[in-house]
């Protein structure tokens, strides 16, 4: 398994995550919201034998950086800790890292350095670092 790092409207992004996100089992997962990406997205998204696992949308926003509507099969709390360390890897040291994390996900983000800073029903917002 390997972590790709890809653009936001890369074609390669296309053809792994677009079977992905179609499906209803992964809607689900994530409460039904539909996934989106633009030219200021960058996606982290772990391959392994072109099979995705998981995925990061990264959104680029001024000093901060948004990961949102992320997906890891299985809800692997490894997968994502793995996923969690190289955005924090890739954008820890110039930006704040802030996530709408699944409530069920909130222990993995908090053992990886995220701290809560509004929570609701079904998301907590967390945040990585405090740069700008």
């Amino acid at each position: 398994m390997f972590i790709e790092k890809l653009e936001g409207t890369s074609p390669r992004l296309y053809t792994l995550i677009a079977p992905l996100i179609m499906r209803r089992s992964v809607l689900r997962q994530n409460n039904n919201y539909p996934f989106w990406t633009s030219y200021s997205h960058i996606w982290l998204v772990a391959v392994e034998d072109e099979t995705v696992l998981g995925f990061f949308p990264v959104e680029i926003t001024g000093r901060k950086v948004k990961i949102n509507n992320y997906h890891v099969a299985g809800d692997n709390t490894e997968l994502l800790s793995l996923l969690l360390k190289e955005a924090i890897r890739l954008f820890g040291k110039e930006y704040t890292i802030q996530s709408l994390a699944h409530t069920r996900h909130a222990q993995v983000f908090q053992t990886n350095g995220f701290s809560p800073a509004k929570e609701w029903k079904r998301y907590i917002k967390m945040e990585y670092g405090k740069n700008g």
